[in-house]
């Protein structure tokens, strides 16, 4: 017997077949070496038009978010989230994120994203005691329909900062033994993602290739080999996530 199709999913459907302009999420690149890749091609497959930011290479942040934006990713980096003298860039983003909040539209922040998501509506980030740099186990510590990694989920990770006080009125909902904020909610369809669900082991492999201080820190030890073994199983866990999300994100879209 088939699940019956959520109200959100039967919205999704009507959206997507109805012959109407394709949803389209928006991606912030703030490094060279992190585009969307995954991320971008799970949300292809169900049906989203992708655009870039190549905010790194000098493409300008707007003020807000275009009308045919459904959805924002700011994606990860080497830089702190307020690095503004090394990444002029960040500060407009910042203040973009939070309008885009304030107006309602979703927002996934994917490590550095997810500390400037942070940032930019009042949370703290600080440095971790102990880098992630490789495959670390994450589990769920408050239930949520869409961002559920339950009781063990792998999870790739190249990060040293992370939102050590959330802002107000988010909500933690996942954790690692080695970073207490992995996944957080502000709003409906909007999270911070510490880990890096867009990357294979070809992007970390660059990262390894031009190290930043969170690998040199980490003592340079090589993780693509054991994430490229751990490959077929992050994308089992991450390819649901992020496609259910990318359903949801159509539904609020057709419900507008």
């Amino acid at each position: 017997m088939k699940t019956p199709l959520t109200s959100r999913q039967h919205l999704a459907l009507q959206f997507y077949t109805s012959g109407m302009s394709k949803a389209t999420v928006l991606f912030i690149q703030n490094y060279l070496t992190d585009p969307p890749h995954l991320m971008a091609t799970w949300l292809r497959e169900i049906g989203f038009e992708i655009e870039v930011i190549k905010a790194f290479a000098g493409e300008e942040i707007p003020e807000e978010v275009p009308s045919h934006i459904s959805a924002l990713i700011p994606l990860g980096g080497a830089m702190g989230a307020l690095d503004d003298e090394i990444a002029p860039w960040l500060s407009p983003e910042r203040e973009l994120i939070s309008r885009t909040i304030a107006e309602g539209i979703p927002v996934i922040g994917i490590c550095l994203g997810a500390q400037l998501l942070g940032a930019a509506l009042g949370g703290t980030v600080s440095r971790l005691d102990s880098n992630e740099i490789g495959v670390y186990e994450i589990s769920q510590v408050e239930a949520d329909e869409i961002m559920n990694v339950g009781v063990s989920t792998l999870s790739t990770q190249w990060h040293e900062d992370y939102v050590s006080v959330l802002p107000e009125g988010a909500t933690l909902l996942a954790k690692s033994d080695t970073c207490p904020t992995q996944i957080f909610k502000v709003a409906d369809l909007s999270y911070g993602i510490q880990c890096h669900p867009e990357a294979d082991a070809s992007i970390v492999a660059l990262w390894e290739e031009k190290p930043d201080n969170a690998f040199k820190s980490f003592g340079l030890q090589k993780v693509s080999d054991s994430i490229r073994e751990a490959e077929p199983t992050l994308a089992a866990s991450w390819k649901p996530l992020i496609q259910s999300w990318g359903r949801a994100v159509m539904a609020a879209s057709a419900a507008k």
